[in-house]
């Protein structure tokens, strides 16, 4: 069971945002997450007005009306016809607590009977884009087939027959999961790069047409994708998007970033762009810092700007150009009111990258998801009267309520100088999930040394380590009258202090072992003060784990998706065979 943060709040807003929305997206192939986020009653009770559930309802209809009866399996059937059930028992319950439900949707993945059928017709040429082209049920839809456009009408047609009183759909297109759709295939049908700009406009259109004016529904199209294209690229977002006449049903969904939820990034320069209104996607636990294991505050910075958006970033690498962000240029959500497009946000409580770590409190998710509702509400308010509210409501006031604050603020640079670096280009992947990747800090390692950095990048990392050191000096100062809230927040200091000690070690043996492949001499008693530190860090973590049912699961020593080879382990290992 999780525990309860925030309670019910009431705002009167000059010019409520229309859309406060929350989503969980699980990860793909696992347990769905238990959460109150859930939880449609809590949900109202925190202000939020709609759903972007992660139930494959495209996955759930049958075509039976489509032309001719396709021959199905009764196995198919079945799940279909289950999965139906669910969906209308769960869009009851989100109804009956008064909240809309728009759920996460991917067009143009079918039933594997309609493949068998018309697969010749419908598939497009080349691969997948997305991570859903490994699976080996992907398929390619040809968004230009007259076939593929009838079957897409007939699966909206069939969506919001089954279920009438759905309130609209928010489009992916960018990445395609089959990981829990056992029965059906498909893919994004948008072509990569320029030549995908038609592809969006007439998917865009065929959508508009049958959602937003036959009947009625909301649409969020999302932007989301890989590479210099619709959600970055605000070129890119102006040819698609100026091609298509708004309507008030009809609203994109954005990142707030210029690129995935990660720090020494741009702000997004398509946010308060061209002439349809917006919805702001805000991640609140980061797969890339921790996913809510140990505090991590984004509210501040995706509201007001993060403290790095003062120097202009270069998209795409992670570094600083060495110039400063032009005044007039937005670095937060409060930046690009004036434009009259912002019409809310949608929280992700819950999702973004895959396995752990897994959390047993929601207290960081609580206050970066809280903070962002409040604000929606009322944007009239300061990003710290919306903190001191949700301060106030978890039970720390007065002087704890700076405490907390101090330690939610610190949060900020604590984890991009320790995980990031100012000095070069950085790779913000290399620590990511449960995961440590050595190898793929190598292009940056090398950077650094090739130009001599390793001082100040060092520095910088004692700098995080001695962040982090604050924070949990701070959490022991807490008092609060719920003891499993306080027991949780200092458990997770200390989880995030012992993770970014480790990082600084990390670097540390990063460029020891870059230095003594270039031929500098190994200094071997710092080694081997570097690596019985990194042990016995590791050692007093798995102890942190054991003392508290509120930590967090750890990290692993392996990288991305569990590989040895490239791991911080592996690295160790090998440190280890020369240290002798």
């Amino acid at each position: 069971m999780f525990a309860l943060c925030g309670d019910v709040f009431s705002l009167a807003a000059a010019d409520p945002a229309p859309f406060v929305l929350d989503m969980v997206h699980n990860n793909p192939g696992e347990k769905p997450f238990d959460t109150k986020y859930n939880d449609p009653e809590f949900l109202k009770s925190q202000g939020f007005t709609g759903t972007v559930p992660h139930w494959h309802i495209n996955c759930a209809v049958n075509y039976d009306s489509f032309k001719r009866r396709i021959p199905q399996s009764a196995q198919e059937r079945e799940w279909i016809a289950e999965k139906a059930r669910e969906i209308s028992r769960k869009l009851d319950e989100c109804h009956a607590a008064g909240i809309a439900v728009y759920p996460f949707t991917d067009f143009v993945v079918f039933p594997k009977s309609v493949w068998d059928k018309y697969g010749k017709e419908i598939e497009g040429v080349g691969k997948v884009e997305g991570t859903g082209g490994s699976d080996a049920r992907a398929r390619k839809p040809n968004l230009n087939s007259k076939l593929t456009q009838e079957l897409l009408r007939a699966q909206i047609d069939a969506i919001f027959t089954t279920f009438p009183s759905l309130d609209g759909l928010t489009l992916r297109f960018g990445e395609t999961y089959l990981h829990d759709t056992p029965f059906h295939m498909g893919g994004s049908p948008i072509t990569k790069g320029d030549a995908g700009i038609d592809d969006h406009v007439l998917l865009l259109n065929i959508l508009r047409d049958e959602v937003c004016v036959k009947r009625d529904k909301k649409l969020f199209y999302r932007t989301w994708d890989f590479g210099y294209n619709f959600h970055n690229n605000p070129d890119y977002y102006k040819r698609v998007t100026d091609r298509v006449e708004p309507h008030p049903n009809l609203i994109f969904s954005i990142k707030y970033p210029q690129d995935d939820f990660q720090r020494m990034s741009p702000f997004n320069p398509a946010l308060g762009l061209g002439k349809h209104r917006q919805i702001v996607e805000c991640q609140s636990r980061m797969e890339g810092y921790g996913k809510g294991a140990h505090p991590y505050y984004t509210a501040k910075g995706v509201i007001e700007g993060f403290p790095e958006t003062k120097y202009e970033i270069e998209f795409g690498k992670h570094r600083f150009t060495g110039n400063l962000t032009p005044k007039d240029a937005p670095r937060g959500l409060r930046d690009i009111l004036d434009r009259n497009l912002f019409a809310g946000v949608v929280t992700w409580s819950h999702g973004g990258g895959w396995q752990g770590p897994y959390i047993t409190h929601e207290i960081w998710t609580d206050l970066n998801t809280s903070v962002m509702a409040r604000w929606a509400r009322n944007t009239d308010l300061t990003e710290e009267e919306a903190f001191m509210q949700f301060a106030d409501s978890i039970g720390f006031t007065g002087m704890n309520a700076d405490i907390f604050r101090n330690i939610a603020l610190l949060t900020e640079e604590g984890v991009r100088k320790g995980q990031c670096n100012s000095y070069t280009f950085n790779n913000v992947w290399w620590a990511r999930d449960e995961f440590f990747s050595a190898a793929a800090n190598a292009k940056v390692i090398k950077e650094i040394l090739d130009r001599g950095l390793q001082s100040k990048v060092l520095a910088e990392k004692a700098e995080a380590s001695a962040i982090w050191s604050q924070i949990e000096a701070l959490s022991r100062q807490l008092d609060c009258k719920d003891a499993d809230l306080l027991e949780a927040v200092q458990v997770s200091c200390s989880y995030g202090r012992i993770k970014y000690h480790l990082i600084e070690r990390m670097w540390q043996m990063m460029l020891i072992n870059a230095e003594i492949e270039r031929g500098k001499p190994l200094d071997r008693e710092k080694l081997q003060e570097i690596l019985a530190s990194y042990d016995a860090l590791w050692h007093e973590w798995a102890q942190l784990k054991e003392s508290s049912w509120w930590c967090a699961t750890l990290y692993t020593d392996m990288a991305y998706r569990n590989k040895r080879e490239g791991s911080i382990g592996e690295l160790a290992d090998h440190l280890r065979a020369i240290a002798q």
